[in-house]
């Protein structure tokens, strides 16, 4: 009888174990809280011909399922699920137009960069849309996909100049929240100076 209670206790905590792996990829239970660290500029500022142009550069906007603190994955093609005890401090949209603005400025395309929430007036608008960023979990330990929209306009003419969505996908390092969270940094910072760059050509050819 010992011995049976005993498989049976056996069987019972590796039925708990299995359900517990498959509630999230995160590990534990305690929330854990991730601060966004995007990556800090590859671009080597040069001595690129300075336009007259003023560009004020718009708070990034989000997917509605990825305007959240929740950082989200995927398992498999098509279907997405949020870590269980893994977030964001603040959805990671919030702050990427202030460093796109700090790349932006860094190389020395316009006259000046600003955000539009600041009093500056502007000539030229860049507007940017976060379309994704998940953990694809689809194999061990994964990638870190990031797609940004942005546009590029006049607002004194309401002409569109440009457009363009950038993709990133970094190998993250663990098959876990903090991994995936490794990866988005880098995507992003990727991203941002894709953005920076792809702008700053632009601007230059609408002016």
């Amino acid at each position: 009888m010992r011995r049976i209670a005993a498989t049976s206790a056996a069987a019972l905590l590796a039925a708990a174990a299995l359900l517990c792996g498959c509630s999230g990829l995160s590990a534990g239970t305690s929330q854990r809280y991730f601060v966004l660290e995007v990556a800090p500029s590859q671009v080597v500022a040069g001595a690129a011909m300075k336009r007259e142009a003023i560009l004020l550069v718009a708070p990034t906007t989000a997917s509605s399922f990825y305007d959240t603190q929740e950082l989200i994955f995927s398992r498999s093609a098509g279907q997405r699920a949020y870590y269980q005890f893994s977030s964001w401090t603040e959805p990671p949209n919030r702050g990427l137009a202030a460093q796109l603005a700090a790349r932006l400025e860094q190389g020395g395309a316009f006259r000046a960069v600003a955000e539009t929430t600041s009093s500056v007036r502007g000539s030229l608008l860049l507007r940017t849309h976060l379309l994704e960023i998940y953990h694809d979990a689809t194999s061990v330990p994964g990638n870190a996909r990031v797609g940004l929209a942005a546009e590029l306009s006049d607002p004194a003419g309401r002409m569109l100049l440009a457009r363009r969505t950038f993709v990133a996908a970094v190998p993250v390092r663990s098959h876990d929240a903090a991994g995936a969270v490794q990866g988005f940094d880098e995507a992003l910072g990727t991203i941002l100076d894709e953005v920076a760059s792809w702008a700053a050509g632009a601007g230059m050819a609408a002016r």
